[in-house]
């Protein structure tokens, strides 16, 4: 087993972005510093308009984006070393009933997305091929845009809905943002553009039949290079909402109290709220320190549950409000630290996180740079549980079908390239390499998500075309 060279601190978090996405621990002045050096559909199946329900149904990590967030830089460049890598779906368990309509508030911004807009034939069809030996398919030619923003960066381009199914958000050059969505990622529909330029989406959920996505925008030439925004889809046209001047929105999730955002500003965490998606305030909070470092924000009917990666805590809360610490990782000597990965939803109901140990200079060496293991009943509560033997660089891990997959390059010699790989696992454990893996014309690996049935794998091929690796199944 190869050891990974050592790195600078901005690697580790880099690496946190990208295996949550929209989990992305950078400082708000090294974005927004990065920003502004930089460059200044139609309604889906799933969305379709119902009668007599004008709302129908259902990000990140990195990246999530987010350090990256302003920058948009989340790329999935730099490879964990695992066996069983972190993960990258937010479990938000959203409740069911559906809302009337509601007025549009002060503080919304316009949509300028047209009703259920026509839509114009691409110039190309896409392709499904199926792996030799394998269930899992590569699609081509699906999303015709690459994740390019316009700063020339990638960004996050596929989110997992925890209610089943994908939505995939793209920058164009003319800084349009296209949505699509997907019940498992084979076949894609486009819905209405955000309508908003220059948006930087973090995290999506689906809540009461409003799709709801956060981030940011790029306010260029303006005082404030950034603005924390919300936009709420309801099967026909999307609503955007402006959070907070100078800050960003990370993570989104729905709990009992309703919805909850999660972002940084100029003086650290932020926490906004609403009842139904449509009027946001800035939610009080307590327990939860200033210099929190971007947590990560997950909710079901037992509450919220906010997880700090980077040398982990973890707080809980019923209404959003008050906070209670409910998990600290163990010190370490000097100044080496624990990493979590994203907080995922095992197929027996419980929860993983898959992380290792800094070192300060970069990614600990064997035996202290396998993977470390945590895992929880109730996404509130933590233990960690041991260690894994590394086999390869993960990515990032994402729920499948009775198990877990994860992208990466297979170990080898040091100065030597390490073929792209893909494994998969039934327990977490023991991980086997997917068949088919070596007919890919792989170039960079951009996500992996997963619905906790079908699961994607992002792909930049060498032409930056977006390609997409889809299965639904351990094999």
């Amino acid at each position: 087993m190869t050891s990974r060279n050592p790195d600078t601190e901005d690697a580790i978090r880099e690496w946190l972005a990208d295996s949550a996405p929209n989990a992305a621990p950078a400082s708000l002045s090294r974005t927004l510093d990065e920003v502004t050096s930089e460059p200044a559909g139609r309604a889906g199946r799933r969305f379709a308009r119902r009668p007599g329900l004008l709302l129908a149904g259902r990000l990140v990590a990195v990246v999530a984006l987010v350090a990256i967030a302003a920058s948009t830089l989340y790329v999935y460049g730099r490879s964990m070393p695992t066996t069983s890598g972190p993960g990258s779906i937010s479990p938000s368990t959203p409740p069911s009933a559906s809302m009337p309509p509601s007025p549009t508030p002060a503080n919304t911004v316009a949509p300028t997305a047209t009703e259920t807009p026509t839509p114009t034939s691409p110039p190309f069809s896409a392709t499904v091929t199926q792996l030799p030996g394998s269930n899992w398919n590569l699609v081509s030619w699906a999303l015709p845009f690459t994740t390019q923003t316009t700063a020339g960066a990638y960004q996050q381009p596929i989110f997992a809905l925890p209610s089943g199914g994908f939505v995939a958000i793209l920058p164009t050059a003319a800084s349009e943002t296209r949505v699509f969505e997907s019940s498992d990622g084979l076949s894609w529909h486009e819905l209405a553009a955000l309508p908003t330029n220059g948006a930087v989406v973090s995290d999506v959920i689906e809540s009461r039949g409003l799709l709801v996505a956060v981030g940011l925008i790029v306010n260029a030439g303006k005082t404030t290079p950034t603005s924390a925004m919300v936009w709420t889809f309801d099967g026909r046209t999307w609503d955007a909402t402006q959070l907070s001047d100078g800050s960003m929105a990370n993570h989104v999730a729905a709990g009992p109290a309703g919805l909850l955002v999660t972002g940084t500003g100029p003086n650290g965490f932020e926490l906004w709220s609403s009842n139904d998606g449509t009027i946001w305030r800035p939610s009080p909070q307590s327990g939860i320190p200033w210099d929190a470092d971007q947590p990560v924000l997950l909710g079901n009917a037992g509450g919220y549950t906010l997880a700090q990666l980077f040398q982990p805590r973890v707080w809980h809360s019923m209404d959003g409000t008050h906070w209670t610490e409910t998990y600290h990782a163990p010190a370490l000597s000097g100044i080496s630290s624990y990493y979590m990965g994203a907080l995922i939803k095992a197929p027996d109901g419980s929860f993983r996180s898959f992380g290792g140990i800094y070192t300060g200079t970069g990614i600990a060496s064997p035996p202290l740079g396998d993977t470390w293991t945590w895992t929880s009943p109730d996404m509130e509560h933590w233990t960690l549980t041991g260690s894994i033997t590394n086999q390869g660089w993960f990515n990032a891990v994402a729920p499948v079908a009775a198990g877990f997959v994860a992208p990466g390059t297979q170990a080898a010699p040091d100065g030597q390239p390490r073929p792209f790989e893909v494994w998969t696992s039934r327990d977490g454990k023991n991980w086997q390499p997917l068949a088919g893996i070596s007919s890919l014309p792989h170039s960079e690996v951009l996500a992996v998500v997963g619905d906790g049935t079908h699961a994607v794998v992002a792909l930049l091929d060498g032409q930056g075309q977006l390609e997409l690796l889809a299965g639904a199944g351990l094999k």
